[in-house]
């Protein structure tokens, strides 16, 4: 897209402008692709004969495919370079700047040799007569592109060089900002992993660190560094200790045509060097830009496993996407494979939740006698207080025994939810019927509706321990609440949380039955 970049916080190389043809000391450069580079079924790359850049990056599997109004779909080019101005949320073309002795090396590049999966691009440096090829090589296997920048050196002595790597994305305001139920599935963030661990920035974070003149510069140990949002990412995978430093700035940008826009970018000093005299440097580098998909982000190296976010929970989160894999590679429907994940934490939590049923069910035993007491001296409440302890103690309920086990199943509830929240496989994924986007809210609101009525049905259920009008209040009003933050969430996880209340529903009917 036609947007400009901030000039290049970094100390090396030239300022970087994205998309924006030429430079200011150069005349431009009549862009055009000049080599294409494809794994059918999987991704394919264009590459353009400014200075040797990557245009495109485009996503060919099936579930990625744009789809239209009228029931037709295409291909999701998913990251964009095109001088258009955009409507929506997308990455900007992964940049590699070069500078020889501290000057702008930028040019119009020829392609000398492709074939399906690889292309060797090549400009010579005016003046200095450095021949600079870009070879680039596609991953039949994962969503990687290998890139080998290859330096020649005619001269009698030797030629110092600086390398800079530039990830972007073009963020649309408004689809960043969610709602108060539903976050943003485009909200991206600059993403780096260092010797203190992983670090995210969104656009805010950085305005915001700017503001109060922190800085974005982190430098310590980086093994890795990009853009994402929630499903995808681009990310440079160097060679070790390559990375010299990561800088985020996040600006509007101000060519005519884009408003409601900002742009996150994500600066990458590299190791810089020197090419001897009549001599060759070779720099390997791999790009990453695709789906958050653990199986192919663990393939990488350094392996890109902690991009996707889930949390407190990655522990559990792990076995759960793995196993829930597992299940659509049975079903091949993820909406089945939701359902029997939420079966078996459920299995696995049955002896913590007939425990808590059992207390309940108790409870609800010695509810008339309750509600006798609480008429007799409801004007005494510390006599009420007694003699509830003593009907307690006479049936051998503890109220309290219910708690333990619903805060010991919490933190896998939660990681399940996280689970289904941070996992692309559910990005237009289809289920049934009417739901055709598990990423997405229930287009005709079924699903929130009927788990309403569930609830309700589980709250009459439940035993009434404390004042009768707030038990009431809490039975209408609960559910409806509860319904209505369900409307803005993903279906995918709207139909977790039915078939976890369903499953619970009945096991809690049985157990009353059973005490009974």
């Amino acid at each position: 897209p036609a947007a400009t970049a901030s000039a290049n916080p970094s100390s090396k190389g030239p300022a970087a402008l994205i998309g924006v043809e030429g430079t200011a000391s150069q005349s431009p450069i009549r862009r055009k692709v000049v080599g294409t580079l494809e794994v059918p079924s999987l991704h394919g790359v264009e590459l353009s004969n400014d200075d040797g850049q990557i245009a495109s990056w485009i996503l060919l599997e099936k579930q990625y495919q744009l789809r239209q109004e009228d029931g037709t779909s295409s291909d999701f080019r998913f990251v964009d370079g095109e001088n258009r101005a955009p409507v929506s949320s997308l990455f900007l073309p992964p940049i590699l700047n070069l500078s020889a002795e501290g000057q702008p090396a930028r040019g119009e590049y020829t392609l000398v040799k492709s074939s399906a999966d690889s292309a060797v691009l090549r400009w010579v440096v005016p003046g200095s007569g450095m021949v600079v090829e870009r070879r680039y090589q596609i991953d039949a296997d994962s969503y990687a592109l290998k890139v080998a920048l290859v330096l020649k050196n005619p001269l009698d002595r030797a030629i110092s060089y600086d390398l800079t790597a530039i990830f972007g994305a073009l963020q649309n305001d408004e689809e960043a900002s969610g709602s108060m139920f539903m976050p943003p599935l485009h909200l991206y963030e600059s993403i780096f992993k260092g010797a203190d661990g992983l670090e995210r920035l969104d656009a805010n974070e950085i305005k915001d660190m700017l503001e109060d003149g922190e800085s974005t510069r982190f430098q310590d140990g980086l093994t890795w560094a990009g853009v994402d949002n929630r499903y995808f990412m681009t990310a440079l995978l160097p060679q070790p200790a390559d990375i010299e430093s990561s800088v985020s700035t996040a600006s509007k940008p101000t060519l005519p045509g884009i408003t409601g826009f900002t742009q996150l970018t994500n600066t990458l000093e590299l190791a810089g060097g020197k090419v001897p005299a009549r001599g060759e440097v070779v720099r390997t580098l791999q790009f990453y830009a695709g789906p958050k998909k653990l199986s192919e982000l663990d393939s990488q190296t350094p392996s890109l496993e902690e991009a996707i976010d889930f949390g407190w929970f990655s522990v559990i989160c792990v076995p759960m996407l793995w196993l829930m894999r597992a299940f659509f590679e049975q079903t091949t429907n993820w909406g089945i494979a939701i359902i029997l994940l939420t079966v078996l934490v459920k299995l696995l939590t049955l002896p913590l939740t007939i425990k808590q049923y059992r207390s309940m069910a108790a409870m609800k035993k010695v509810q008339p006698e309750m509600k006798k007491l609480q008429a007799k001296w409801k004007d005494d409440k510390v006599r009420l207080q007694q003699e509830m302890m003593k009907l307690y103690q006479e049936h051998k309920v503890n109220p309290l025994s219910g708690c333990l086990p619903m805060f010991m199943m919490m933190p896998i509830y939660f990681a399940l939810y996280r689970t289904i929240y941070s996992a692309v496989e559910l990005y237009q994924a289809d289920f049934f019927f009417w739901i055709t986007d598990l990423s997405k809210e229930d287009p005709f609101y079924v699903t929130p509706v009927v788990l309403g009525a569930l609830m309700f049905l589980q709250f009459r259920l439940n035993p009434s321990t404390g004042d009768e009008v707030q038990q009431k209040i809490m039975m209408y009003m609960m559910p409806v609440m509860f319904s209505g933050m369900m409307l803005f969430l993903p279906s995918g996880l709207v139909l977790y949380i039915l078939v976890n209340t369903m499953l619970g529903l009945v096991q809690q009917y049985y157990q009353y039955r059973r005490v009974d």
